[in-house]
C-alpha cells in the first residue's frame, strides 16, 4: 500500500513541475563550515569527498573521519561495526545511527546491533557528531552520532548516471533524476550493487558475493519562497533488499596463512536474504524566528541469515562445539578440530544450522521548534518511538564429511526457547539547546531526558498460542529513565584560530540483564583556519561509571550467556587525541595539489577486575578489545586544468585484539593499506575513473570476528566507471 500511495504521488507530481525552485536538505550539521563552527567536534563529508573513491564501504569513508574506528568483517562493509571515541563497535549498537535525520537501527531500544545499515553507495553525505552536540541525537550519546544523508533533490531538474565495473563479476549501476518546479519536485533513485565475492570455498563452486537492489522516491510540496509562512511537506519512501551468500565463519591461523581468501566448505549453505522499507513525512513551516518541523516514520526490516551455528564434535576436545570453539582448538594444535574444519575428518559430523529470522519495526514521531535571533538560538526536540524485534529461529540439519555437506534435514520449529520471542520497546525522548553568542565567546548548554521500557514475550509453543506465563513472561527487561546534560563552548582568539571546549554525560539504554551504560566525557580543541589551511586538534576523555557488554553471536560470544543478555563491566577510561590537517597548493602552471591527514589515538582500559560470560576474565588494566591504539589517513592527490585528477591515500591501522586477555590467536596486528584513484572529466556531464583498492595487494588480519576466525581485507581490486549527468 505505501508503495501504491507513494507512486500515485509520484504520478501526480509530473502534472506539477513548471520551473525551478532551491531544494533543502534535511540535515544536522548543515556544512563543512557550520562544522567548523560547532561547540564540539563534527566532521563532514561531502558529496564531493565521496566522488573521489566512490567506495562503497562504509568503513573506507568513515577512516576518514578522526576518533571514528571500527571492525571490519566481510570486505564490503555490508555488516558495519562503527565506534565513535571507543565505544564498543559490534554492529555500531552503541552509536546514534540516522538517514536524513531518522533513526535507521532497526530495533533502536529493543535490538540496536541488528544488521541493517543503508546501502553506501547512493548515500550522498555523511555527518559525524561527537562531544555535547550530540545530546540532541540520542539515544547513544557517548561517542555521538552518525547522519548519513541521501541523495537530495537537486536544485534544478537533472540527475545521474554512474555505470561501474570491476573483477570478480563486479557491477554497481547508480541512477537519479530530480524533477523540479516553482511547487512541487520529485526524486527517483535506483541503485544495484552485485559481485561474485573474491573468496572462494573450499570443494565448492559456490560464490561469495551477493546482489543488492535499493530504490527511493522523494517528493516535496512546498509554498512560495517568499511565502509569509513558508511551508514544505517532504515525503520519503526507500526499499531494499540482499541477497549475500555470507558467513560467520572465519579461518584458523595455520589456515589463514595458507589461503587467506579461502572459506571452509561446511560455510557452503550460509546465506543472508534481508528487506528493508522506510516511509517518512516530514513537515517544515518558517515563521522568520520560528522554525517547526514534524516527522512521521515507520521502519520495517525482516531478515534471514541462514548460517553454521554448531558442529556436532561430540566436544572431544572439552570445549563445547560452537565454531568459535572449534577455531580456538585448531589454533591451539588440535588435529581433530582442523581436520574437521578443512573436511578430513573420518567419520561424518552433524553441522547445525539456524535460520536466524528475525523481523524489526521501528516507527516514530519527531517534533522540533527552533527560535533564532541575532545573538540566540533556542531548540526545543520531542521523539516518541516504538519498535521491536521478532524471532522464530529453526534450526536445520546437514551431514559433513570428505569435503562436502550434505543435504539438508530441516528440524521441528521452536517451541519455548529464545529462538521464539518477541522484544517491545517504547521510549520517549525530550531535548533542550540553548546558544548564545557573546562576540569571540559562543556557549552552548544542553539537556536530554530518555525514558524507555522493554517487555519480552516468549511463547509456550511455535503456534504461538500462549505467552510462558509459568516462566514469569511476559518480563519487563528494562523500565528506566536518565536525564544528562552538556555544556560547550568556542572562543575566537583572532580571525583564525579558535579554541573549544565541552563537556557532556552520557548514556546507552539497555534491556537483558544490565543497568544502563553511563560515562562522563570531555573534549579540548583547537581550530586553525586561513586561506586553504584547516587545522583541528582535539583531547578527548570518556570517564565510564559503568561500561556493559551484549552476549552476541557477531562479537564472538563465548560461555554460557544466552544472546541478547547484556553484562556490567564496572569502570572504564578511554582517552585520545584527534588530528586533522587539510591543505591545497598550487603550482605556477595551475595544477593544485590538495594534501590532508587525519589522525586519532586512543587508550582504552578497564579499571576494575571482574568476571562475565562476555568478557571473559578481565583484569584491571587490561586494554578494551576490538579498539585499534592508532588510526591514520593520508591523503595526497592533484587536480589539472583540462580535467584530471588523481588521490593516493594511505590507511594505517593500530594493533588490537579481539578479546580483553589478548589471548593466543586473538592477535590482530597493526596492517596498513593503499588505495589510489584517476579521474578524467571528458565534457561537462561525463568524466570516467578508475579506482584500486589494496593496490600493494596486502594480505592481513584485519579481524577476528564473528566467531573468532581470522580475516583479510580485500585483496587488490580494479574498478572503472563512467559518470554521466543528465
Amino acid at each position: 500500500m505505501k508503495k501504491l500511495i507513494l507512486i500515485a504521488l509520484t504520478s501526480i507530481s509530473f502534472l506539477l513541475f513548471t520551473s525551478e525552485v532551491e531544494i533543502e536538505t534535511i540535515e544536522i550539521i548543515g556544512s563543512v563550515d557550520e562544522a567548523k563552527q560547532v561547540a564540539g567536534s563534527a566532521y563532514v563529508i561531502t558529496e564531493e569527498d565521496l566522488e573521489t573513491y566512490e567506495y562503497t564501504d562504509i568503513h573506507k569513508i568513515l577512516s576518514n573521519v578522526p576518533g571514528v574506528n571500527f571492525r571490519p568483517e566481510e570486505g564490503y562493509g555490508l555488516r558495519p561495526n562503527i565506534s565513535i571515541r571507543g565505544t564498543y563497535a559490534d554492529r555500531s549498537g552503541k552509536i546514534t545511527l540516522m538517514e536524513d535525520g531518522v533513526l535507521i537501527a532497526p530495533g533502536p531500544y529493543s535490538s540496536s546491533s541488528a544488521y541493517y545499515f543503508p546501502t553506501a553507495g547512493r548515500i550522498a553525505g555523511v555527518e559525524v557528531l561527537k562531544g555535547p552536540a550530540a545530546i540532541s541525537q540520542g539515544p547513544y550519546t557517548i561517542g555521538g552520532a552518525i547522519n548519513l544523508l541521501s541523495t537530495p533533490i537537486a536544485e534544478e531538474s537533472g540527475g545521474l548516471i554512474n555505470q561501474e565495473l570491476g573483477e570478480d563479476g563486479t557491477s554497481r549501476t547508480h541512477i537519479h533524476y530530480s524533477l523540479v518546479g516553482n511547487n512541487a519536485a520529485m526524486l527517483i533513485e535506483s541503485h544495484t550493487w552485485q559481485t561474485d565475492g573474491f573468496d572462494s570455498i573450499k570443494g565448492s563452486s559456490a560464490d561469495t558475493g551477493f546482489d543488492k537492489d535499493d530504490l527511493v522516491i522523494k517528493l516535496r510540496l512546498n509554498t512560495d519562497a517568499d511565502a509569509d509562512v513558508y511551508q514544505e511537506l517532504n515525503i520519503k519512501y526507500q526499499d531494499s533488499d540482499e541477497d549475500s551468500d555470507q558467513t560467520y565463519v572465519g579461518l584458523a591461523d595455520a589456515d589463514f596463512r595458507r589461503d587467506a581468501h579461502q572459506r571452509y566448505g561446511l560455510s557452503a549453505y550460509d546465506n543472508m536474504d534481508n528487506s528493508h522499507e522506510t516511509t517518512s513525512f516530514n513537515y517544515l513551516a518558517d515563521f522568520g524566528d520560528l522554525e517547526f518541523s514534524a516527522t512521521m516514520y515507520d521502519n520495517d526490516f525482516a531478515r534471514n541469515w541462514f548460517k553454521v551455528d554448531k558442529i556436532d564434535n561430540k566436544k572431544v576436545y572439552g570445549h563445547g562445539n560452537g565454531i568459535n570453539n572449534i577455531i580456538a582448538a585448531a589454533n591451539a594444535g588440535e588435529a581433530t578440530a582442523s581436520a574437521i574444519l578443512n573436511g578430513t575428518n573420518a567419520e561424518a559430523v552433524e553441522i547445525k544450522l539456524k535460520n536466524n529470522n528475525r523481523a524489526y519495526t521501528n516507527e516514530g514521531t519527531d517534533l522540533k521548534v527552533q527560535y533564532s535571533t541575532e545573538n540566540q538560538t533556542l531548540t526545543i526536540g520531542y521523539r516518541d518511538t516504538e519498535d521491536s524485534e521478532d524471532r522464530f529461529q529453526v534450526y536445520a540439519y546437514t551431514p559433513w564429511l570428505n569435503g562436502q555437506l550434505g543435504a539438508l534435514t530441516v528440524g521441528s520449529n521452536p517451541g519455548y526457547s529464545s529462538n521464539n520471542r518477541l522484544t517491545t520497546a517504547e521510549a520517549q525522548a525530550f531535548y533542550i539547546n540553548e546558544e548564545l553568542n557573546m562576540g569571540a565567546l559562543t556557549v552552548n548548554f544542553g539537556y536530554r531526558s530518555e525514558d524507555w521500557t522493554i517487555v519480552q514475550e516468549r511463547y509456550v509453543d511455535s503456534a504461538r498460542s500462549a505467552i510462558n506465563t509459568e516462566k514469569g513472561y511476559p518480563k519487563t527487561l528494562s523500565d528506566n529513565d536518565n536525564s544528562l546534560m552538556g555544556f560547550g563552548a568556542t572562543y575566537d582568539m583572532n580571525d583564525n584560530t579558535q579554541l573549544f571546549f565541552g563537556f557532556h554525560e552520557g548514556f546507552t539504554p539497555t534491556g537483558g540483564g544490565a543497568d544502563p551504560e553511563e560515562a562522563d566525557n570531555l573534549e579540548l580543541g583547537v581550530r586553525y583556519i586561513k586561506d586553504n589551511t584547516y587545522m583541528e586538534a582535539v583531547y578527548f576523555d570518556t570517564d565510564y561509571q559503568n561500561m556493559f557488554g551484549e552476549c552476541t553471536a557477531s562479537g564472538g560470544a563465548t560461555g554460557s550467556c544466552e544472546i541478547g543478555d547484556t553484562f556490567n563491566a564496572g569502570e572504564a577510561s578511554i582517552s585520545g587525541l584527534e588530528l586533522v590537517v587539510k591543505t591545497e597548493m598550487t603550482s605556477s602552471s595551475g595544477v593544485k595539489y590538495p594534501l590532508s591527514a587525519v589522525y586519532t589515538s586512543t587508550d582504552a582500559e578497564f579499571d576494575n577486575t571482574f568476571d562475565s560470560d562476555f568478557w571473559g576474565s578481565v583484569t584491571a588494566g587490561m586494554e578494551i578489545p576490538d579498539l585499534p591504539d592508532s588510526q591514520l589517513a593520508l591523503q595526497a592527490g592533484f587536480e589539472t586544468e583540462n580535467g584530471l585528477s588523481g588521490s593516493a591515500t594511505l590507511y594505517s591501522y593500530g594493533s588490537t585484539c579481539s578479546v580483553a586477555s589478548c589471548a593466543a590467536g586473538t592477535e590482530i596486528d597493526s596492517y596498513n593499506v593503499i588505495d589510489a584513484s584517476l579521474t578524467k572529466a571528458v565534457n561537462e556531464a561525463m568524466d570516467v575513473y578508475m579506482v584500486v583498492s589494496n593496490v600493494t595487494d596486502e594480505t592481513d588480519v584485519i579481524a577476528r570476528a564473528p566467531k573468532n576466525g581470522a580475516r583479510a581485507q580485500m585483496p587488490r581490486s580494479i574498478l572503472v566507471g563512467i559518470r554521466y549527468r543528465l
